[in-house]
């Protein structure tokens, strides 16, 4: 049974400069601490490989208490594009006793069997089904406290600065909560010419999620997730690159490199994506909490 880390935050005198995760970029010389990932140690990918699971291939348990369930045709948990083959719910967890209990009101346990599992799925109606899967151990993210701290929580938006730099002029404004990038398409029109991504009316970001096994999200309120993988470029830097899944639908303003950095106190994370549409090269940072 896992006990939950207590909320520890403090500095202490990083040892050298190589790439162990122990200097977080943005603040050099020291290493900053946010609350541990509650679950960390039962973070767990299961990829599900037998039927009766309403259409879910994945559970994805996140170190930070977060899940995502993956389904792929049949049942939609959230309106997506009628062309989305896949649909994504995040949510929390918690763990006891060797069983997953999911805010949505399901609960998951496995056992293993074979070269794989016997997992058991119970639905908030009380109706529990038997599949099988297997764990995902090919995600792994290099370890260390830049890795804890970026996982340490499933991080939401307290507000964004979007700089635009076209031929010389450069361009800034702030966006507070809820985050609606739909706000922004019409910002950069306003300034600089059609943008390609069509965003719905509300295209608000709920939630910005990493984990160690490897998984980068941005969940929004009425589109279909971006879901990709991510990797440190250069750990004490703060730097990492990440690879969409659905490249051909996901947001192109976010094309795959960012750089992180972290606050003593408040426990905050500034996260800066880029990205060019067109002459314009963006960028926005993202102040976490």
């Amino acid at each position: 049974m896992m006990a939950l880390a207590a909320t520890t935050l403090f500095t202490a005198t990083a040892c050298g400069g190589d790439d162990d995760g122990d200097t977080p970029g943005g603040d050099k010389g020291t290493s900053v601490v946010l609350t541990a990932p509650a679950y960390k140690d039962q973070a767990t990918v299961m990829n599900i490989t037998g039927g009766n699971a309403d259409g879910i291939t994945q559970l994805r348990m996140m170190d930070s208490g977060a899940y995502m369930i993956t389904r792929e045709g049949g049942s939609q948990t959230r309106a997506t594009r009628a062309s989305d083959a896949t649909s994504y719910e995040f949510g929390k967890y918690s763990y006891s006793g060797g069983t997953f209990t999911f805010d949505n009101g399901m609960t998951m346990s496995y056992e293993p069997s074979g070269t794989g599992y016997d997992v058991t799925l119970t639905w908030k109606n009380g109706t529990t089904v038997k599949t099988t899967g297997t764990i995902d151990t090919s995600s792994a993210v290099t370890p260390g406290t830049q890795t804890d701290n970026l996982c340490s929580r499933p991080w939401t938006i307290e507000k964004v600065m979007v700089t635009a730099i076209v031929e010389g002029t450069k361009l800034g404004k702030e966006f507070s909560v809820p985050v609606n990038l739909a706000n922004v398409k019409a910002w950069y029109e306003e300034n600089f010419g059609t943008l390609k991504d069509q965003f719905e009316a509300n295209t608000i970001i709920q939630g910005i999620y990493f984990d160690s096994k490897g998984l980068f999200a941005i969940n929004y309120q009425n589109r279909k997730a971006d879901v990709g993988i991510w990797r440190w470029k250069q750990m004490d830097a703060g730097t990492l690159s990440y690879t969409w899944n659905d490249r051909a639908n996901a947001i192109s303003l976010f094309t795959g490199e960012a750089s992180v950095s972290f606050e003593k106190s408040p426990e905050k994370c500034k996260l800066i994506l880029k990205g060019t549409v067109d002459r314009t090269d963006l960028e926005f940072v993202f102040t976490l909490r």
